[in-house]
């Protein structure tokens, strides 16, 4: 669908918030242009290239111009077909076109900064650089947009998200860009490509950044890890920050939640929407303000979250009563593509749809502790489980991961997250040190319930440890997650819950 057709949403100024804090800290210097050349269009694509199985060579670096300021004017043509730089492959060639709502990429740079935004191929972007930028660039990828207002769908809005301590990024040199991609959804190798096309209009712009960090949130953590991934000669290192660590292994892990249920309550929602999905879940428990109360089948649920999970660890019913209403609202997209694509009798193996991630939990072996009585012979045989495709699911923007991590790389999550959990962290660092790349990840976790709940000191000691393996070529301290959970987190945990038993003296 053509840019016109698009109902650009009110002007919004780029405001402190989002989902994490960024420090950063660089050196060189380099300036935009004071007039902006006119966007060249992009080159055909070249054919796809293997995934790169190590580091890249450094590239050289191109000199950066001096100058001022700069103004970009928004590209408000039909967006050209998708494409990228020769020698540069798309993960998600086939995006589909939509009745999308654009927010306005115009925002106001902090003074003394320079900015550009606009839009390239449908998606906005926006981008702010210092005065006396050191020539290093922070990508940040988005996380998970939800659903729409009715919880029938994905919601209908592209939008930008805001960046905390923004003046603090651009007072110590290093600038940022962002992308609100063209499409929302779980579309993490979307927001590598796109977040890429930001990275070469940086270039065009202001010369090739001399360092570019790509860090991101929840659904952005599994972009930053797919960039590492698949294009480790575009980043120095990458941060995920609450990822969905295994890209389509979140989805699994929220099509098994609803499949539990479906074999507990014995019967799918009547309606599918969020309304239908929130009425459905009452069978297992509520939440409100006094907290989540099970019903005796809803502590059989619970006993199987906390298995699958990952078992005892600190803040795992603060979580799931958190995701609670979230978790299962996402039904409202899951169960009408289920649906349409069989019926969930028992035993039921229904083919993972197309409008899906390439889900799949035919290889899942469900358990749970003998306390919770549940009959786990009978539940593996009439659990409903979803196949796909082997193509779909080795499908680098979309399935799963190599195990391949090319770039310096972080993950930090919260051991009570119910959103995308920390077996999945778990399962990522085995595979990445089964292939031989462990020496790239380093694995935190903070002891706390909720998805992204970190302190901002939490998040500073994330970034600025990133920064200083950079710096100094030396990996900085983390985590194995190959063992119990129960006592993770103690050495990045700022600060501590009141009642923790792991919690330092005073």
């Amino acid at each position: 669908m053509a840019l016109t057709r698009r109902r650009v949403l009110q002007r919004g100024a780029l405001a402190a918030g989002g989902a994490a804090a960024l420090i950063v800290v660089g050196c060189g210097d380099a300036d935009l242009p004071q007039s902006m050349p006119q966007p060249t269009p992009d080159p055909p694509a070249s054919p796809p290239a293997s995934p790169q199985p190590q580091r890249a060579p450094e590239p050289e670096r191109t000199p950066q111009p001096q100058a001022q300021a700069v103004q970009v004017e928004q590209e408000r043509a039909a967006p050209p077909a998708q494409h990228a730089p020769a020698g540069r492959r798309l993960l998600v060639p086939d995006v589909e076109s939509g009745d999308w709502e654009l927010e306005d990429p115009a925002f106001d740079p902090a003074p003394g900064a320079r900015s550009a935004n606009g839009v390239i191929d449908g998606a906005g972007y926006r981008i702010e650089l210092p005065a006396q930028w050191t020539g290093d660039l922070v990508l940040w990828a988005h996380g998970f947009r939800g659903l729409n207002e009715d919880g029938t769908g994905f919601s209908t809005r592209l939008r930008f998200d805001s960046v905390v301590a923004r003046e603090l990024i651009l007072s110590f040199g290093f600038g940022w860009a962002t992308s609100t991609y063209r499409v929302n959804g779980y579309v993490p190798g979307v927001g590598v490509d796109d977040l890429l096309r930001v990275k070469d209009r940086v270039a065009e712009l202001a010369g090739a950044p001399s360092r570019t960090v790509v860090a991101g949130g929840s659904m952005g953590g599994a972009t930053a890890q797919i960039m590492a991934q698949e294009f480790p000669e575009e980043i120095d290192a990458a941060i995920a920050i609450c990822p969905a660590a295994g890209n389509v292994w979140v989805v699994d892990y929220l099509a098994a939640w609803h499949a539990w249920a479906h074999w507990l309550i014995g019967d799918a929602p009547a309606q599918l929407d969020t309304e239908g999905m929130i009425a459905w879940s009452r069978a297992l428990g509520t939440v409100d303000d006094a907290g989540l109360r099970l019903t005796p089948v809803g502590e059989q649920f619970a006993a199987l979250v906390h298995r699958f999970t990952g078992g005892d660890r600190w803040g795992f019913d603060d979580g799931l009563r958190q995701q609670w209403r979230v978790n299962f609202a996402l039904g409202g997209v899951l169960w009408p593509a289920l649906l349409d694509a069989g019926s969930p009798t028992p035993g039921a193996v229904i083919a993972s749809p197309p409008s899906l991630p390439p889900v799949d939990t035919r290889s899942h072996v469900y358990d749970a502790d003998a306390s919770a009585a549940i009959d786990l012979e009978r539940l593996n045989a009439e659990v409903i489980r979803i196949a796909s495709t082997a193509a779909r699911r080795n499908d680098p923007g979309v399935g799963v991961p190599t195990g391949v991590v090319g770039v310096p790389t972080m993950s930090v999550k919260t051991t009570g997250d119910l959103y995308t959990p920390i077996h999945l962290d778990r399962d990522f660092q085995r595979l990445v040190n089964d292939s031989g790349f462990g020496g790239n990840l380093i694995t935190r976790t903070v002891r706390r319930a909720g998805h992204c709940a970190f302190s901002e000191a939490e998040t500073l000691s994330t970034l600025t440890s990133v920064l200083t393996w950079l710096a100094l070529d030396r990996a900085p301290a983390g985590e194995n997650l190959q063992g119990a959970l129960s006592g993770l987190g103690v050495p990045f945990t700022d600060p501590f819950d009141a009642h923790d038993p792991l919690r330092p003296p005073a």
